[in-house]
Order: structure tokens, then sequence, then C-alpha cells
């Protein structure tokens, strides 16, 4: 091929990604435009190295002719129909990355970021239960609502880090591959031979990196906090810090080493080089879609290691058949679909399994005899039909089910050892006796999908193309692929059911809102809790045992007339002025705790009311604000607020105090790690840094997750208010004195 055809065929063949990027200009200023700009760009980067990377490669390769079927009759209808339906099978098996390889990650990444913060309360001095009750969290919005956040930011730091990060570590897993082929006499990647005993394994590689750095992440996004102060914060800080320090040159050494290796083949390089890139990518892409849910399981996590035996308590054992007979559902309703949709769908493109094993044989790059057109639609649709089937919509259907699951017993780890514990093995079972198509497909990978040259003939002139090509596996039972395969296990036997998860929690939140409530208790302590607004009414057993803590809120919107007919229903309105439990409002007597519920209802589907139903919650000291400083970099004092009528310390004492105390702390310690926190007795001082100034906030009580949140967002509100007067501030305050009415409202009670 030269170079006009290699032009020709990438503009020929990229028309269907062209037609795609439409949508973008008219959607982008919405939430959904956004949503979809980031899946297209995964699309188009798995375009880009999954089939137009390997054609580079190829050049030196005849493009295979795809034959007419009938001899001296062009079917143009059906040149045209193989350029959309490759375009389609791109997309199918992309969409295995946010179905599968990436629940594995978003699901994982919190139990990783639950055992680091376990890992550092054990070296923290005092009893469990003591630093248990330092921890502290906050979910203001719902994950839809963080979703909607994350994509409307223009900014793409957290990603941009996360991306470096794993950039770093690329050479080395390079490296480390390399020495496992070598070591496991394993076969090189070949483009000649069709072969490849690696392929898979480089993209698990990818998975547990990508999932122990999003683990480190994630304690650092979701801001747990531990006496006050983020406890992912300097883990991530060290962590990243380290991998540019000690891994870039490690990376640069594991490069020199691997080019000096006499068998090293420059494909694998690129390869691997593209395909990690790629991961990295579509990882960072879909970072603010599916984080969300990942910091719900982690507060999850972490709520119930605090009060585990009151959740224990809390479960509605009466409900326990739902996920049991959801999980029987699951199986059938997708055995019925595998059956009707893939066997028949599949039964129409390829009747028998001769036909399909024909298929495959035809696939293989280095087949020599007569492809047809027809045959190389056919292999596509087949493999659409088995990735849009058995991943997506079998995925969806058990991961809705189980979110209806969810729904009855409000408890994810009872929902997932009963839902999962009827779906898994009933699978497990259709997968040894073959009665019936499996639900949850237990199995590695035959092939390795790529891309190869072709052409088709229509009105005397070569359309040059990209057909699918497979490389086949090396069987895993062949030598030192077995370790391979034990290492691949985790990820490889696990990512469908983690598939159910992530995705079920996704259903079950996604129309959902959150509020929280600070509630005082004995002496100076108060109790926070997040609430989650429930779609379906509560059962009338729920209501009657107290089972939760059901809070009720009164709707903006409210008819009127409907009210003022009914004197219970403007009574109970009237007093919802202020949020209310319904235990506080319900009376002790049953008949009228009964109509009080019917009235409850009748608000609630007359969208007068909502409920709202606990998802966690924390005690902590109420702290008393004294004052907040903010200070330039260099000391001097910018900005101050007092929260008590009287001022509570002289700002540029306080300037003065700071910079020598910082400045003693750097030179007596020689570290680089910056001031958290001063605790003085019964006064913390809490502090945040930005890029000119940083920020001190005076506490009388223990310190808090909130109030150092609060403290973050005003110190980025302040700078990006005043970003061109600081950058170079010549001492003048009084452009800052419109900023208390902010504070006020930053730092007013729940």
């Amino acid at each position: 091929m030269d170079a006009t055809e290699i032009l020709f065929l990438l503009l020929f063949n990229g028309l269907p990604v062209i037609l795609l990027a439409i949508p973008i200009p008219i959607l982008y200023k919405k939430t959904i435009g956004k949503l979809y700009l980031r899946i297209y760009l995964g699309i188009l980067v798995f375009f880009l190295v999954y089939w137009i990377l390997p054609i580079i490669f190829q050049l030196d390769v005849q493009p295979k002719e795809l034959a007419q079927t009938t001899e001296g009759q062009e079917d143009i209808l059906a040149g045209i129909t193989f350029i959309f339906v490759h375009m389609l099978s791109i997309i199918s098996y992309f969409l295995q990355y946010p179905f599968l390889t990436l629940s594995f990650i978003f699901v994982i990444g919190p139990v990783i970021s639950f055992l680091l913060l376990r890992r550092k309360l054990r070296k923290e001095p005092g009893t469990m239960e003591e630093k248990l009750s330092e921890i502290t969290y906050e979910l203001k919005a719902s994950p839809s609502e963080m979703i909607k956040e994350g994509l409307k930011k223009s900014g793409w730091s957290e990603e941009k880090e996360l991306f470096k990060s794993l950039v770093v570590l690329l050479p080395i897993s390079l490296y480390l591959l390399s020495v496992f082929i070598d070591v496991l006499g394993l076969e090189s990647f070949s483009l000649t031979t069709g072969t490849t005993a690696i392929g898979w394994f480089i993209e698990i590689m990818f998975i547990y990196l990508a999932t122990l750095l999003f683990g480190i992440h994630l304690l650092y996004s979701s801001r747990v906090s531990f006496k006050g102060i983020f406890v992912g914060e300097q883990l991530k800080e060290n962590t990243f810090r380290s991998l540019y320090q000690v891994g870039t040159p490690i990376s640069i050494l594991s490069i020199i080493l691997f080019l000096a290796k006499p068998t090293t083949n420059p494909i694998v390089i690129i390869y691997f080089f593209a395909y990690f890139i790629m991961g990295s990518i579509i990882f960072i892409l879909f970072l603010k879609i599916i984080e969300p849910i990942s910091i719900l399981l982690l507060i999850k996590l972490i709520d119930w290691w605090k009060f585990k035996k009151k959740r224990l308590k809390e479960i509605d054992w009466n409900n326990f058949y739902y996920p049991i007979i959801f999980g029987f559902a699951a199986t059938f309703i997708v055995i019925l679909v595998l059956f009707l949709g893939m066997g028949g769908l599949n039964y129409l493109i390829v009747p028998t399994d001769a036909i399909r094993d024909a298929l495959v044989e035809k696939a293989a790059i280095t087949y020599t005899d007569t492809i047809y057109l027809e045959d190389a639609i056919k292999l596509d649709l087949y493999n659409v039909n088995g990735s849009l089937i058995y991943i997506v919509l079998c995925g969806m259907i058990m991961a809705y089910l189980f979110s209806k699951s969810l729904q009855y017993i409000k408890r994810i780890t009872m929902t997932s050892f009963l839902f999962l514990g009827i779906l898994v093995p009933l699978a497990v079972f259709f997968e040894i006796t073959k009665m019936a198509p499996n639900p949850i497909p237990f199995v590695l990978e035959e092939y390795w999908i790529t891309g190869s040259p072709a052409y088709y003939t229509l009105f005397n002139q070569n359309f040059y193309t990209i057909r699918t090509a497979l490389f086949t596996t090396t069987s895993a039972a062949e030598g030192g692929v077995i370790l391979l395969g034990i290492i691949a296990a985790p990820y490889m036997y696990t990512r469908y059911v983690l598939n159910i998860v992530i995705w079920g929690l996704i259903f079950y939140y996604f129309n959902k809102t959150f509020i929280s409530k600070n509630i005082p208790k004995e002496g100076d302590l108060i109790e926070k809790i997040a609430f989650s607004q429930m779609i379906e009414f509560p059962k009338y057993e729920d209501y009657q045992t107290n089972r939760y803590r059901y809070l009720i809120t009164k709707s903006e919107e409210i008819e009127l007339e409907t009210v003022e007919k009914r004197d219970d229903v403007k009574n109970l309105l009237d007093q919802l002025n202020e949020n209310k439990f319904i235990e506080e409002l319900k009376s002790d007597n049953v008949e009228e705790s009964k109509r009080f519920y019917y009235t409850l209802k009748y608000l609630f589907y007359k969208d007068m009311i909502s409920i709202w139903i606990p998802e966690f919650s924390y005690e902590s000291q109420k702290p008393e604000l004294k004052g907040l400083y903010i200070m330039y970099s260099d000391g001097r004092d910018v900005f101050s607020h007092n929260f008590e009528e009287e001022q509570y310390v002289d700002p540029a004492l306080i300037s003065g105090m700071f910079s020598a105390i910082t400045s003693f702390i750097k030179e007596a310690t020689k570290s680089s790690e910056l001031l958290r926190v001063i605790d003085h007795g019964d006064i913390k001082i809490m502090l945040e840094y930005g890029k000119w100034v940083f920020a001190a906030l005076f506490v009388k009580g223990q310190q808090t997750l909130e109030n150092r949140s609060r403290l973050r967002e005003f110190i980025d509100w302040f700078e990006e208010k005043h970003g061109e007067l600081l950058l170079d501030w010549n001492g003048a305050m009084h452009p800052f004195r419109g900023d208390e009415d902010n504070v006020k409202e930053l730092f007013k009670e729940d």
C-alpha cells in the first residue's frame, strides 16, 4: 500500500467516527453533551489503537480482497453496510470498558481505600473505638448530582494527575512484562503468526495498576477525615511525589534495559504503550461519571465499620426473600434473552457451529484463501450480537433487578450476598452442565481482536478498508501461561459480577437526592446524618416499628385548594415548616398512628411531602467558630472575619505568629509537609493552603470535616474571585471587605 491508499483508507473508514462527532457542538453546553463527548473521545481512542494502529505495522502485508458473492456483480449496499457494521463492532468492543473493565476498578478501589484507612488507624494511639469516633465524612450531594457537577467542571486536574502517574508506571510495567515473557518462555507478540499469549495480560497489568492508584486517589477525593484532617491528602501527595521522583528514573532505566535486550520486538513496545495509554485515557474519561458511586461505597464501608452492631440490627430480615426471588428471576430472564436474542440472532447470522468456526478461521491474519465481503459482515454482526446482548443487555437486566432488591433490603452488603448468592451458583451450574446459556460467562477470551487491511471493488475502483482480524491466544494450560492465568484470575472471574454491583448501585441512586441534618445530642455532641430521598413510600411495618429514622420535608409547590379541604393535612403541613422525623409526629395511640400513616401516604403521592431515609451518620463535638484569617504566602494579613461580636485576635499578630511558626517547623523538622492543624487544648487552628494565600480557622471544640471542607471551599472561592489581584498583591486590603457576607453564608449552621 502506498501513502495515498493509506490516507484514503483512513478517511473512508473514519466516516462513521466523523458522523458520530456531529452531535457534539449541538449538545456541548448541556450535561448530556459533556457526557456524550467523553464517550465519543473514548470510542475515538479505542478506534485508533485497536484498528488503525495495527495497519501501520502491516504495510508489507498485501491487503486481502473481500470478494463479492456473485461473480461479475457488484453489491454497493453490502460495501456501505460493511463500513457501518464494522464501526458498530468497534463500539460494541469499546463498551466492554465501562461495563467490565472499569467496573472492577471502581468497586475494588473503595476496598483498597478502606484497607489503607484501616492501616493508618492502627498506627494511631488509643483504642480503635476512640479512633473510629474521630473519623468523619461528608456527602452533600447524591451520586447523580456529583456526576453532573463533575461533568460541568472545565478543569481536568485530578484526571491529569492520575494519568501522569499511570504513564510513569508504564515503562516499569513494560519491563516487568518482558521479564515474564522471558522467564516463562512465552511467545512474543506477532502479526505474522497471528498468535499471542500475552495480549490479554497487557489489559490485566493496566487494570491492577489503575485500581491501586484509584484506591489512593479515592481516599483523597472522598474527603474522609481523621481528627479534622483529610486522610487521603497526605497519602496521595506522598505517593504521587514518590512516583514522580523515584518512579521516573526507574522508568527511564526500564526503557533502556528493555531496548538493550536482543530479543526485543519493537512492535511489542509500541503495542504495549498504545494499549496502556488507551486504557488510561478511557479510565480518566469515565472517572467523574462512576467515581461518585465509589465514594459512596467507601463511606458505606467506613460507616459499617463504625456502627456494624447497629447496622446489623437495622437489617430488614422480613424482606430477605426479595433478593433471592430477584436472583432467580435475573438468572432465568437472562437465559431467556440469550436463547431468544443472542441464540436467535446468531442463528440468523451463523446457523451452525461449522459456519461460525469457518468465519473465525477466515478472520485469522494468516488466512490465505478467499474471504467474501458477506463473511466479513457476518463476523462483525456475530461479535456485535455477543457484546451488546451478553455484556450490555444481560448485564443491565441483572443490575436493574439488583437495584430492585436493594429497595427492599436497603443494605448493599446483604443484598449482594443474597442476590449474588443465588445468581453466581446458578451461573456455575449452567456453565458446568451446559443445560442452558450461562448468564455470567466465567471464561477467558479465546481471541485477541485487531484489524487487518482489506479491500473490495466497486465501480472498478478498489475501496481499501479494515477487516476484523483475530489472534489466537495460547491456551492457559500451556507452560508459563498457567501463572499468568492465576495472576489474571481475580479480574477475569469477578468482572461480570462487579459489573452487576456497580451498575445496580447507579440504577438505585440515579434519581435520588441527598440532604443532611445536624441533631443535638447529650452535652456538646451533635449527630450528622445524611439522608437520601425515597422513591417508594415506607411499608407500614417499618413505620410502626421505627426501623428507620424517616425524615419528612414539605414540598415547595403545594396545591392550596387541596390543602384547605382537609384539616389534618393542613395541620401536618404547618408542623413541617421545619424538617421533622416521623417518630416525632406520630401518636402513641394505635388508631391515630394508623390514620397518620395514611395521611402521610396521601401527601407523599400528591408530591406535597418528601420522605428521606438515613444513608450514614457520625457523631462529633459541636464546634464553636472563633475567627477566620487569610494570609498571603509571605505572611502578610489579607482578610479576617470574627464570628463573635468582639474581635478574637489581632489579625496582624496572627499573621506574624504563623510566619514564625511555619519557618520554625520547616527549619526544625526539615520537612516539606505543610502544617495542617495546631492543637492548643480546647482551641484548634485548622490550616488550608491555596496558590497565593493560606487560611487559619480558630475553632473551639473538636475539628470537623465539615468546617475543613468549608475552609477549603472558601480558599478556592477567594482565589478564584481575587486571582488577578493576588497574583501581584500590593498590600491593599479594601478590595476584600465585601467578602464577609460569603463567610457568613458558607459557615452558617445547618
